[in-house]
C-alpha cells in the first residue's frame, strides 16, 4: 500500500576494515541509501555502485547478514578494481576468517574466506573475501544529498551460488545482499568509526502501490536526526523505545521482547520466548498457537465480512468500503506489547493485505509450532514506519504507522 507524502531527508553511514584510500576533506552528517521495494518478490533492495565500472546493482537489505556486501562472484569480479584479499593480509586478520582457511603448508598466499550468515541460508555461507571501492551518497544537513557520493574502499564477500550447496540462486532482481546485523564486518561496524558517528542503524521500508513501482525509502547508518517533507518535527522525538537483546554474536541478528499482543483490549499471550526483527521476511510470522488466537480476536474485534482465505494468507475478508488506506473503526488496530510497556500499533494500513478488488487479507504468516522465536516482525508491517536500531545503546526505537502524522517513506524522488 502507498502513502501520501514524501521524505525529505535521508542519511546513512558505511565504513571500510581498514582505512580509505581516499582523502577524508570533509565530515558528512551521514552516508544513505534509498530503498526499494520489488513487487514480484516483496524484497527491499538498495542500488550500489561498486568499482569504477559496476553501477547501480541491487542488493537485498539483510538486517540477518553479517557480510557486509554479499555478491556474487560473478557480479563482485565485473569490477575492473577488485583485488583478492589474501590470507596473513591485514584486511584477513581483521575480519577473522574462518578456521584452517588459511593454509600454512604453502609459499602460495591463498584468498582469505570467512563464513558469514544471512536472512536466505539457515546456515553460515562461506565467501571469499575482496578489496573494491562502494560509492555511497551522503549528507551534511540532514535535507539534501551532497555531490554524487564518496568513494570508499572496502571488504567485501563473493559466494559462488554454484558450487555452495548452502546459497540458493539470488532472485533477479538482486545480486547479493547488503548486511546490516550487529558485527564487526558488516556494513555499518566497517563505516561509522572512519567519521566517528553513532552505531546506529535506521530504515524506513517504502509501501508502492499494488501494480506499481516503489517510492523510496531510506537506510541510514549513523542516527539522526529525522526529518520529512510534510513533518517539520525531527521524527526520532516522537520515538517509542525498547531495549535490544543480547544476540549470538556471529550473527549479530536484532531481537527484542514482546511481552503480548492487544487487539481492541483483548489480549493474546506470548511464549515468552523472543521477537526478532528480518526484512527478508515479506510478512510477520507467529508461532503457530499465537497466530491462530490473533486470528480469532481480530476477526472477533473487525467489523468486516469474511471471505474464503486465499493463499498464503489464512484469513481475509470484504474490503468493500474500507477506504484505500483501511483505517477507521472497522478494522482493529493490533498492538505489540514490548518490554518495557512501550506499543508497536499496526493499523489497516499495515495489517490488512490488498489481493483483489475485493478482498483484502491479514497479512502475518502461521510458522508452525517449531518456530524458534515467539514472532519474526515481517517488512510489511514496518513499511512507512521509523526503525532505528541503536547498537551502542542496546535500544531499539520506532514510528507506528507514520499516516498518523501525514507523511510517509514513499516518494517520487530518482536517484
Amino acid at each position: 500500500m502507498a502513502r501520501l507524502g514524501m521524505i525529505h531527508v535521508l542519511c546513512v553511514i558505511i565504513f571500510a576494515l581498514t582505512n580509505t584510500s581516499h582523502s577524508l576533506h570533509q565530515k558528512p552528517q551521514a552516508f544513505l541509501q534509498p530503498i526499494l521495494k520489488d513487487i514480484t518478490t516483496n524484497l527491499y533492495y538498495s542500488p550500489l555502485s561498486i568499482g569504477a565500472n559496476v553501477r547501480n546493482i541491487n542488493l537485498a537489505i539483510d538486517l540477518g547478514g553479517s557480510a557486509p556486501l554479499l555478491l556474487t562472484c560473478a557480479a563482485a569480479t565485473k569490477s575492473r578494481s577488485y583485488h583478492p584479499i589474501k590470507c596473513g593480509s591485514s584486511r584477513c586478520i581483521q575480519a577473522k576468517p574462518d578456521p584452517f582457511s588459511c593454509p600454512t603448508n604453502t609459499s602460495k598466499k591463498a584468498t582469505c574466506h570467512k563464513s558469514f550468515s544471512t536472512s536466505f541460508t539457515e546456515k553460515p555461507v562461506k565467501a571469499r573475501l575482496l578489496r573494491d571501492t562502494v560509492s555511497l551518497l551522503y549528507t551534511d544537513n540532514a535535507f539534501t544529498y551532497m555531490g554524487g557520493g564518496i568513494d570508499m574502499t572496502m571488504t567485501i564477500a563473493c559466494t559462488d551460488v554454484k558450487v555452495d550447496p548452502l546459497v540458493k540462486p539470488f532472485p533477479s532482481i538482486v545480486v547479493g545482499t547488503l548486511g546490516l546485523a550487529k558485527t564487526h564486518t558488516a556494513l555499518p561496524s566497517q563505516v561509522v568509526s572512519l567519521y566517528k558517528l553513532p552505531l546506529k542503524v535506521a530504515l524506513c521500508l517504502p509501501s508502492p502501490h499494488s501494480g506499481e513501482s516503489s517510492g523510496s525509502g531510506s537506510l541510514f547508518i549513523g542516527g539522526g536526526p529525522y526529518f520529512m517533507a510534510l513533518n517539520p518535527e525531527d521524527i526520532s522525538k516522537i520515538f517509542a523505545s525498547t531495549p535490544l537483546l543480547p544476540s549470538d554474536q556471529s550473527r549479530g541478528e536484532y531481537f527484542i521482547d514482546v511481552n503480548y499482543i492487544q487487539i481492541s483490549g483483548k489480549s493474546v499471550p506470548f511464549l515468552k520466548k523472543s521477537t526478532k526483527i528480518c526484512t527478508l521476511a515479506p510478512y510477520t510470522v507467529l508461532h503457530s498457537s499465537i497466530y491462530k488466537a490473533l486470528v480469532l480476536a481480530f476477526a472477533e474485534k473487525a467489523k468486516m465480512t469474511k471471505v474464503p482465505a486465499l493463499k498464503p494468507f489464512g484469513s481475509c475478508f470484504s474490503s468493500k468500503g474500507l477506504g484505500r488506506w483501511m483505517m477507521g473503526s472497522r478494522v482493529p488496530v493490533i498492538e505489540f506489547v514490548l518490554r518495557g510497556g512501550a506499543k508497536w500499533k499496526i493499523y489497516g494500513s499495515n495489517s490488512l493485505v490488498k489481493v483483489s478488488k475485493d478482498v483484502v487479507c491479514l497479512g502475518f504468516m502461521d510458522g508452525g509450532v517449531n518456530l524458534p522465536v515467539d514472532m519474526i516482525i515481517g517488512g510489511y508491517q514496518m513499511e512507512d514506519n521509523f526503525v532505528e536500531f541503536d547498537v551502542e545503546a542496546s535500544k531499539f526505537s520506532f514510528t507506528s504507522s507514520l499516516l498518523l502524522i501525514n507523511s510517509s517513506c514513499s516518494q517520487s524522488r530518482h536517484f
